[in-house]
């Protein structure tokens, strides 16, 4: 038994190494076990020793047996104790590669692949070779996931996750970033070669994807950014592949490489539109009016209500920047909220002076989208106790052929509240003239590109002429604006055109500026001192291109 003891003490030194060269937390401790195990191996000789010279006695064999037992224990305790730690290891093994691997796709997630990054501009950086990052969102995924169900969406994903990999080089990091955003990591990588590996990649995720019988696509849109060219650490080249990926997706083209003049604009563009929503809401935002005159009668039949933004350092910002800002940005209902307001109070001021000047505010399609748009209008008009006919509201033509029936609801509101619409810039949408017929507008507006240069452009003359006709013969009156002098307001005349706008007439003007004109201009301009209760025989100036 004493020998048995002895051997399993010293089959229990390996595992002891073992643990000590794991460097486990308690490595110290096990290092002083080791010692022990020895120690007792020695003392267990010892005992053999004077065992054998005499006869076993009694008390000697309860010893043996004692001491059998302690080493079968520690042999135990040594065994089972590097089963646990072994155990510990996997799990915590397990854990780490899923803090660090997406479930779905087994892809390494972002963490892992910012760590790659990092690990790989370090060797470039110490080897001076180019390195390569690229973002990758898919094109049309949304569309699988919505009307077929995530389960065929996670399929989709895990199918281009296995393309992916199947085009990667070894030295690769392919990553799952997002929902259906991938990420690549490319150490010794030139520019050429990032481009061919992302044309790689779309060409084999532009192979179409079976499901159920169905034969379905989807696209890829990739963003490049280059170390050292375009930063020298991970934060700025996943900012900066992110901005090209953006780039590509908006310009509806496979790749784009970060490009930093865009990078400027961008960044201008997002400073912009921070300006833009305090000058809303601090109500800094205010309006020129350009006055609309009937040809026919020579009168001003109303007004339109053009935005200007005076901004501390730029100066005036262009109205065609800063309202294609507040549509990017999700501001077009308070824009246009604001709009309405001080043109609808200048349009109080004007009746309480005299005036009978309608009033036209443009909408964009945001709009024409908020089935609250009408009551919000509704508000307003009462707030200044404006009637509906002295509102005009000018749509754009590209704006209502866009979710006709959302935008026909909402207009068949605004028309059944009383309220005038007129179309704007005809000629740049696509509108069949079946549906311009039924449309609810009292005027429609030629663009003024067609008219500008109409004079020099006999392409353009052909077109403002045919446009007049056709339009009368729906049964509407025509607008021309941009007119820049005498001879196109002649010409436009002679062609029949009903209302005529643009800087021969007047320019945009402030409010204190257009009543000095309403003094001075040699046009007719309506006035009626009992505005609030007409006179029967009264004729409205909008009525006066009749």
């Amino acid at each position: 038994m004493v020998l048995a003891g002895i051997a399993l003490l010293a089959f229990s030194l390996n595992p002891t190494r073992k643990i000590c060269l794991r460097k486990h937390q308690l490595y110290a401790s096990w290092k002083f076990l080791g010692v022990l195990i020895l120690f007792f191996i020695i003392g267990y000789i010892l005992f053999l020793n004077v065992v054998l010279k005499e006869q076993s006695s009694t008390l000697e064999m309860i010893v043996a047996t004692i001491l059998f037992s302690g080493a079968i224990f520690v042999v135990m305790v040594v065994r089972l104790s590097l089963a646990s730690i072994k155990l510990s290891e996997h799990f915590a093994s397990l854990e780490r590669h899923r803090a660090l691997h997406d479930e779905l796709t087994e892809l390494p997630n972002r963490i892992l692949a910012e760590e790659r990054l990092d690990h790989g501009l370090l060797i470039a950086k110490r080897n001076r070779n180019p390195l390569a990052f690229v973002l990758m969102d898919l094109v049309r995924f949304k569309e699988i996931n919505d009307s077929l169900g995530h389960f065929y969406g996670d399929y989709v994903l895990q199918e281009v996750a296995f393309r992916m990999k199947n085009v990667m080089r070894e030295s690769d990091t392919l990553a799952r970033v997002g929902g259906d955003e991938f990420a690549l990591v490319l150490p010794d990588t030139t520019l050429e070669e990032a481009v061919m590996i992302s044309m790689k990649i779309a060409s084999t995720i532009d192979q179409p994807f079976m499901i159920e019988g169905h034969s379905l696509k989807v696209g890829i849109s990739v963003g490049i950014a280059m170390y050292p060219d375009h930063g020298a650490d991970s934060e700025t080249l996943v900012q900066r592949a992110d901005i090209a990926m953006y780039d590509a997706k908006r310009n509806d083209v496979i790749y784009a490489i970060f490009n930093i003049e865009q990078h400027r604009a961008t960044f201008n563009r997002l400073v912009l539109i921070g300006e833009l929503r305090d000058a809303i809401k601090k109500n800094d935002i205010f309006l020129c009016y350009q006055p609309k005159i009937s040809i026919r009668n020579r009168t001003l039949i109303g007004v339109e209500a053009l935005a200007r933004w005076q901004h501390a350092n730029r100066g005036i910002v262009d109205p065609d920047d800063f309202i294609s800002l507040a549509e990017q940005a999700g501001l077009c209902k308070q824009f246009t909220t604001l709009v309405l307001d001080k043109a609808l109070e200048q349009c109080g001021k004007w009746q309480q002076a005299g005036y009978h000047i309608p009033v036209a505010v443009n909408l964009s399609l945001k709009n024409l989208h908020d089935l609250n748009f009408p009551s919000d209008v509704a508000i307003l008009l009462a707030k200044w106790q404006i009637k509906p006919e002295m509102l005009l509201l000018e749509i754009t033509e590209s704006s209502i052929v866009v979710d006709e029936d959302r935008v026909a609801r909402v207009v068949a509101e605004l028309k059944r509240m009383g309220l005038h619409l007129s179309i704007d810039d005809f000629g740049t949408g696509y509108s069949s003239i079946s549906y311009l017929k039924n449309f609810p507008a009292r005027e429609i507006k030629i663009d003024k590109s067609f008219i500008i240069d109409m004079l020099q452009n006999e392409d353009n003359a052909v077109i403002v002429r045919s446009t007049i006709e056709m339009i009368h013969n729906i049964g509407r009156k025509v607008v021309a604006e941009g007119v820049e002098n005498e001879d196109t307001l002649q010409f436009l005349e002679e062609l029949g055109c009903d209302i005529l706008q643009g800087f021969h007439l007047c320019r945009p003007l402030p409010s204190n500026e257009l009543q000095d004109w309403l003094d001075t201009t040699s046009w007719s301009v309506v006035k009626n001192k009992n505005f609030l209760t007409p006179p029967l025989d009264t004729t409205s100036p909008l009525d006066l291109a009749e």
